[in-house]
């Protein structure tokens, strides 16, 4: 395959990034031509195998012919979607949904249409982005399993703690949805009830004037290369993770320390949690609350002085680890590459030659738009006659033959909810969604199906998306407000229904839902 990678600043020393080159490299060992363009020069602190050029811009006239155009953070997103056929079938890597950040809560409706844009194939490193991408935007991901690299990241012998402990934190404190502020916090309550601490500290920023003032020693490690990074996590005692939510797509360094048998303290946020899935067993950490340093300093603590903890949770992160390996990831992303460029090539054939019952050829269009209208017609008796599930199917099979015209599938959502058919009904919404054929009409029905379904989150979400779409409206607010009341989102069920009323305050469904919440 012909491979472009769209990277924004491949010099700057990030997670995300170190595995997007990691993986051109990976596939160009692989025998791909594969080519990362950059609106930066080459990252000082990693060789680059494939080829590499830097660009002003992402416009066509500057991607070369390809066969996937790979875009890896939002906003190439728009110029891999536009870029045409003879650049790529564009495929997003999403290591992190970027629109949940809260400095990007101005940008959030520009992230929201990027991901949003038709023909995109998406491809993410995480369950919960898998979830997230479906919940959010009925996005079907391919999902490939997340990369360490074991020549780097592997284990030396058990440490004996010694005194004081080693406590590994890694990331820029500027990021607020890292929350280093947490980590350092918990070790100011660990270090004021008499524990011996010195917090390591690796960070690709300079220090936050925040980091300055501890009654504990820091030691500070700055720009370090990733193929130290293996030597650093050899030298820790323990490893704090303390990203605060959803906005951390996986969070490398924590698997990273794992991989060189160094037990770690983890947050309860999603991207941990993951790999519960993974290892078969929750063990392979010290959970804590999100942004509670009371409980990660005891975490921390407890572990420092307990041998047998420290072995467990070596032992654990270590088989954790050994699941993220390189060859199983670049295989899963190859494979998945070569079904988005298949999809295209499958897409570009010419379409069958239709012929009579005595071997004529027919005129297709004609023929087509004939049964197609036969199968309309037919929809309207059987849903007259109360058969919604053969309606629904007549539908379905007419926008097939229509190419699956959006208009059509539109229709058949609603008849596959009418007959009761809601997981129907959500593929089709999501298949329509996904092409870029989004509305608040259709929202409306996805948020209906997933109701039905009993996710009420994931329909709290396609009611607002539809309140974004379409406006707000009193039928609207009083939708989201009743998923919401059964989430068991008092406040914003309330808050809801109050809207309904100040846009009609004589409607009936939302007077009556608020009184029955005020009486509950």
């Amino acid at each position: 395959m012909r491979i472009t990678w769209l990277l924004e600043n491949a010099d700057q020393l990030w997670g995300g990034v170190k595995v997007a080159l990691e993986d051109a490299n990976w596939l160009q060992r692989r025998g791909h031509a594969v080519t990362v363009l950059s609106r930066s020069g080459p990252p000082a602190w990693m060789q680059v195998e494939c080829g590499f050029e830097r660009v002003q811009d992402f416009r066509p006239e500057h991607l070369p012919d390809a066969d996937v155009v790979v875009a890896t953070f939002w906003t190439t997103l728009s110029w891999a979607a536009s870029a045409g056929p003879r650049k790529g079938v564009p495929v997003h890597y999403c290591q992190g949904y970027e629109g949940d950040a809260t400095e990007n809560a101005a940008l959030r409706d520009r992230i929201e249409a990027a991901y949003r844009l038709p023909g995109v194939h998406h491809v993410t490193i995480a369950p919960h982005l898998t979830g997230l991408l479906r919940d959010r935007f009925g996005i079907a991901a391919h999902e490939v399993p997340y990369v360490v690299d074991h020549g780097v990241h592997h284990p030396g012998p058990p440490r004996p703690v010694g005194s004081p402990l080693r406590i590994g934190l890694v990331g820029p404190y500027q990021v607020r949805w890292k929350d280093l502020a947490t980590g350092f916090a918990a070790c100011r309550l660990a270090h004021a009830a008499g524990q011996a601490l010195v917090l390591v500290r690796a960070t690709n920023t300079g220090p936050d004037p925040a980091e300055r003032d501890t009654p504990f020693p820091v030691e500070w490690h700055q720009q370090l290369p990733p193929a130290r990074m293996g030597e650093f996590y050899r030298s820790l005692d323990l490893f704090l993770g303390t990203s605060n939510g959803a906005d951390e797509g996986f969070f490398l360094p924590a698997v990273e320390a794992m991989a060189c048998g160094v037990p770690t303290i983890l947050t309860d946020v999603p991207c941990f949690r993951d790999h519960a899935a993974v290892a078969g067993d929750e063990r392979f950490a010290l959970f804590v609350p999100p942004g509670d340093a009371a409980a990660m300093a005891e975490a921390l603590v407890v572990a420092g002085g307990m041998a047998d903890v420290r072995a467990a949770l070596r032992e654990r992160g270590l088989a954790l680890a050994a699941h993220y390996h390189p060859d199983r990831h670049g295989r899963a992303l190859e494979a998945v590459l070569q079904r988005c460029a298949a999809s295209a090539r499958a897409a570009g054939q010419a379409p069958l030659r239709l012929v009579d019952g005595h071997g004529g050829e027919r005129d297709p269009l004609a023929l087509l738009t004939a049964l197609g209208g036969q199968l309309r017609a037919a929809s309207t008796r059987l849903r007259h006659g109360g058969h919604f599930t053969a309606a629904a199917e007549a539908l379905a099979a007419a926008a097939c033959l229509a190419g699956d015209d959006p208009v059509l599938l539109h229709e058949a959502v609603a008849a596959w909810l009418e007959a009761g058919a809601a997981e129907r009904a959500l593929h089709t919404a999501d298949a329509l969604v996904a092409r870029g054929h989004d509305d608040a009409a259709l929202q409306v029905l996805r948020g209906q199906a997933l109701h039905a379904l009993g996710r009420l989150h994931g329909a709290a979400q396609a009611f607002r998306a539809a309140l974004a779409l379409g406006g707000p409206t009193a039928d609207g607010h009083n939708r989201l407000g009743v998923v919401l009341f059964q989430a068991g989102d008092t406040t914003g069920a309330r808050r809801s229904f109050e809207r309904a009323l100040m846009l009609e305050p004589r409607h009936g469904d939302a007077l009556a839902n608020l009184a029955a919440l005020s009486a509950a």
